[in-house]
């Protein structure tokens, strides 16, 4: 996924002597004259504006500040002799860069309350307007709701699912009846000959895909694939915007930008063999016959089907069994006896004829 540039903002950081609240490309303190300290980090405005000025946007593309290895002063980034001593920039140690202070927020009127006099101020002001004492009201992190599931509660899901099944499981097995000797009280069967025809059958696909000498019908552009890079019939989608640390005091703005490539995706008409009609023979008892089979122009024999229902009765209560078997079929005689083995939902599970 491409990142894509919106602009800067300038960050803030407060004296820890004072408490002032001060522009983040200040270099010390504008209250008491107190240098930032390395360990005092850049923090998001409570009224956030893209840079427009000129010098400050040269200052933002020179990368992360570099603290000096011998006073401690805060030095930009190509500079080569420490500002306040003199010394080697190089035996400096250089600010953390790249951590994500949220989205951007547009200027909003927001306004400050000073903790001292309660008085409103301008949402970036340093200094209360009334009683001059700084105002230390930064942004709380914005707690962003996660879609969806957590890996845990996911995890906790399917161990629960599992445990459930595998209980069904035990009380199926555990009140199986074995053995319960049933008497077979009738039985059906059914088989059914599946009939295919040859023609036209309706489709949809990427017009790419298509078999030649197929019937194009309607197309419309549709979303097939996604690009880091412009292409041809492409569309840019982008995140909402949020802020990076450089590291100098101000925030690259930036989006995760990506490009929906549409194509043409079609439906159309092919001819090909597809399942049509179905004949079917039923009946009860013995007698059983495959349906009458008529082949018609364009026409073939599909796949064939058969199926046969036991119904048994023991103990006043009826149960069925099905199968494909014929063979099995052949040996159930209304009236003959059979041994079966029923689960705990009352499904026949195996059958044997008794003895």
């Amino acid at each position: 996924m491409a990142q894509k540039k919106v602009g800067y903002v300038e960050l803030e950081w407060i004296c820890p002597n004072c408490k002032t609240r001060n522009p983040g490309l200040s270099k010390t303190c504008q209250s008491c004259g107190s240098p930032q300290p390395a360990n005092v980090e850049f923090l998001s405005k409570a009224d956030e504006q893209l840079i427009q000025d000129e010098a400050k946007l040269k200052q933002a593309e020179k990368g992360a500040d570099i603290h000096c290895g011998f006073c401690g002063a805060r030095n930009p980034a190509d500079a080569v002799t420490c500002s306040q001593c003199g010394g080697d920039i190089k035996e400096g140690k250089q600010r953390v860069a790249g951590k994500v202070l949220g989205g951007f927020q547009a200027t909003d009127g927001t306004k400050t309350l000073c903790s001292n006099c309660k008085t409103e101020n301008l949402a970036n002001a340093q200094i209360c307007s009334k009683c001059g004492a700084p105002l230390n009201a930064t942004l709380k992190p914005v707690d962003v709701p996660k879609k969806g599931f957590s890996i845990g509660c996911i995890i906790a899901i399917v161990v629960a699912a599992l445990a459930v099944i595998g209980l069904i499981i035990v009380l199926s097995i555990g009140s199986q009846k074995k053995g319960l000797v049933s008497t077979l009280s009738g039985t059906n069967w059914e088989r059914v000959i599946e009939v295919q025809q040859f023609g036209p059958v309706k489709k949809d696909d990427w017009k790419d895909k298509i078999p030649s000498g197929a019937m194009i019908g309607q197309c419309a552009d549709k979303v097939r694939d996604t690009s880091d890079q412009p292409v041809p019939n492409s569309k840019e989608i982008c995140s909402a915007p949020y802020k990076v640390d450089k590291g100098s005091g101000v925030a690259e703005v930036v989006q995760d930008c990506k490009y929906e490539v549409f194509d043409s995706y079609c439906d159309y008409a092919v001819d090909e063999w597809y399942a049509g009609d179905s004949l079917k023979a039923e009946g009860s008892g013995s007698g059983v016959v495959w349906p009458s089979l008529n082949i018609g122009p364009q026409q073939r024999e599909g796949d064939r089907t058969e199926n046969y229902t036991l119904h048994f009765s023991v103990d006043g209560k009826d149960y069925t069994y099905q199968t494909n078997d014929y063979a099995l079929y052949q040996q159930a005689e209304p009236g003959s006896r059979w041994k079966i083995t029923v689960n705990g939902f009352g499904s026949i599970v195996s059958l044997e004829t008794a003895k």
